[in-house]
């Protein structure tokens, strides 16, 4: 089975000492927010956004079933790009890194990405190259491996392989925030665009109990090992995401984590077939329920 991810650099140098600005307002959202809201709306499964460590981005973009990891103050984008490909490293098929300084980009050039071959796919508006790029996963191996001072395309380019180059006609590829009048044009062009749905699924008996924040939680840990390490990744609190399971087995009537002590680490957690099962199931549905609710919708909302 194939999965796609996608990895936003929200932290780091971005040449000649500039730091990214994830916080940064792009229209009514925030560029961290914008960049997640798109890849989402092309169909990308696991979104992972990488920033410093005392930006606190969790808080710019909650609630989103995105997982957030953190690099030391002032690293370079290569660094946050690593630690980023090192947690995808066998989750996924194909990674597209994104950065929050180019937030506008069009859904649309996602997906022709993601329909393009080749094991590296750069999209092109206007001869100019831009943002996001996607990697086959494969790859992934090397460019952890690159120790150079070329950044993410120094490694690309270490790696031997040869970039497919997709001609788009999307501006917003190249649209820096800090180009004012050309984001303020792509945003109006952005909200005139018509209707379309968003689906958020959750199983309840009395209330609900199992929702995109209990999958991402009970999914983060069976990945991790760790219900601490998933509640990191997720920006809440320990406690929190004990509550959260422990709310989910009284309604589903049986445990879904098995854990070990282990001190201030909280100790190692193992999800159980009836958690794991559950993760299946959840995951299959909203992929199909997603699928037939976004054709039926036009029925409805043809205006």
């Amino acid at each position: 089975m194939t999965m796609t991810a996608a990895l936003i650099i929200a932290g780091g140098k971005a040449g000649k000492g500039h730091q990214f600005q994830p916080a940064k307002e792009v229209g009514d959202l925030s560029a961290v927010k914008r960049c997640v809201l798109t890849l989402q709306r092309a169909g990308v499964e696991r979104v992972v956004v990488c920033g410093d460590s005392r930006e606190r981005v969790e808080k710019l973009a909650p609630h989103m079933n995105v997982t957030f990891l953190s690099c030391p103050s002032g690293s370079e984008m290569l660094d946050n790009v690593k630690v980023g490909l090192k947690f995808l490293q066998d989750k996924c098929t194909w990674v597209l890194i994104a950065h929050t300084d180019v937030p506008l980009f069009a859904a649309e050039t996602v997906r022709g990405l993601l329909k393009t071959e080749g094991d590296v796919c750069v999209p092109v508006c206007r001869g100019r190259a831009g943002h996001p790029i996607r990697l086959s996963a494969r790859l992934i191996p090397r460019i952890l491996d690159y120790q150079g001072e070329g950044g993410l395309a120094g490694a690309i380019q270490a790696s031997g392989v040869e970039r497919t180059m997709l001609e788009v006609e999307d501006t917003g590829i190249l649209a820096n925030t800090r180009e004012d009048a050309l984001c303020e044009e792509l945003i109006s062009r952005q909200n005139r665009e018509g209707l379309r749905p968003a689906f958020r699924f959750q199983l309840m008996r009395d209330q609900p109990f199992y929702g995109p924040g209990a999958h991402q939680l009970l999914q983060l840990t069976q990945e991790t090992g760790s219900l601490l390490e998933a509640c990191r990744c997720m920006g809440i609190s320990y406690s929190k995401g004990r509550k959260i399971i422990s709310n989910l087995e009284r309604h589903m009537g049986c445990p879904v984590l098995e854990s070990t002590r282990g001190g201030k680490e909280g100790g190692a957690s193992t999800v159980t077939e009836a958690g794991a099962q559950l993760l299946r199931s959840y995951s299959a549905f909203c992929k199909e329920a997603t699928e037939y609710l976004t054709q039926l919708f036009p029925k409805y909302f043809s205006f």
